[in-house]
């Protein structure tokens, strides 16, 4: 639609230029005013599009950005960013270099790995940090293009008015009870995990992704045939800063050839293949 609009003003110039001035002057015009309303498509595209945004409600906590190798990702703030802390793994910059706005940055992978704690200074004084890292594309969570971050305490404010969304205990009661949860997306996936023990299997199973939680349920299995396993939740780790806000389990001890389900509710920032599985003790089996 905007390149059509442009087509029909080139029109408009042509046909009103025609016989007011020289050919080289109205060349020179012409060319303005397409680089002009081009300018101000790309602007507008970029104020206004937030199909695809997640919102990160930031205040004293590191929050996590997963950025994938080989795009652009925009990083929106509810103030203009002042400075940034050195990041040598990304380019970080004005998103519409020919109309800079501080407050809409993009931010490219140098690389195709790479982590950096980022420390962005709005011009009002609040400091948001982040830990932004590359990661794979073949992952099962959505990795979005767009990221809102907006002060936590403006989310105290609106929580009064918020009825419908669910809580993070709520989500893992429906995640026990396998039920669909309104505004969560939730699909089946099979993919093989390292727990840390030669005996013990792990898998992911089922995974829900949220505005405001990510839920993954693993599949434990104990193949040793003299060995049991203790599956302790206090030593549970997702991620550095740990991730993972609410964890459960069906059994507490997996003894020899036995299974259970392990789920975890998490921030969305969360991604399943740095979670540490809470194995403790080895126990002889009786």
């Amino acid at each position: 639609m905007k390149f059509s609009i442009l087509r029909k003003v080139t029109q408009i110039i042509d046909q009103f230029l025609f016989v007011h001035l020289p050919p080289i002057i109205m060349a020179a015009l012409k060319g303005i005013v397409q680089f002009l309303l081009l300018a101000s498509a790309i602007a507008f595209a970029i104020r206004h599009s937030q199909c695809h945004a997640k919102t990160i409600y930031y205040g004293t906590e590191t929050e996590v950005v997963n950025i994938v190798y080989g795009g652009e990702t925009i990083l929106r703030f509810n103030e203009p960013v002042r400075t940034i802390s050195r990041a040598s793994d990304f380019e970080i910059g004005p998103a519409d270099k020919a109309n800079p706005d501080y407050s809409i940055l993009s931010v490219v992978p140098r690389f195709t790995q790479g982590t950096s704690q980022i420390t962005f200074l709005l011009a009002n004084g609040s400091v948001v940090s982040t830990k932004i890292q590359t990661v794979p594309k073949a992952i099962p969570e959505k990795t979005d293009s767009f990221y809102d971050f907006i002060a936590k305490s403006s989310l105290v404010e609106k929580e009064g008015n918020i009825t419908s969304d669910i809580t993070d205990l709520e989500l893992m009661k429906s995640m026990i009870r396998r039920e669909e949860v309104l505004g969560v997306d939730q699909r089946a996936i099979e993919r093989e995990v390292n727990s840390g023990v030669p005996d013990l299997a792990a898998k992911l199973v089922r995974i829900y992704t949220g505005a405001k939680f990510n839920g993954y349920v693993f599949k434990l299995s104990n193949l040793s045939k003299t060995k049991s396993y203790s599956v302790d939740i206090r030593l549970l780790t997702l991620g550095k800063p740990n991730q993972a806000l609410l964890s459960q389990t069906d059994k507490a001890v997996l003894k020899p050839k036995e299974e259970t389900f392990f789920r975890i509710v998490a921030k969305p920032s969360s991604v399943y293949y740095n979670v540490n599985l809470p194995f403790g003790s080895v126990q002889v089996a009786e």
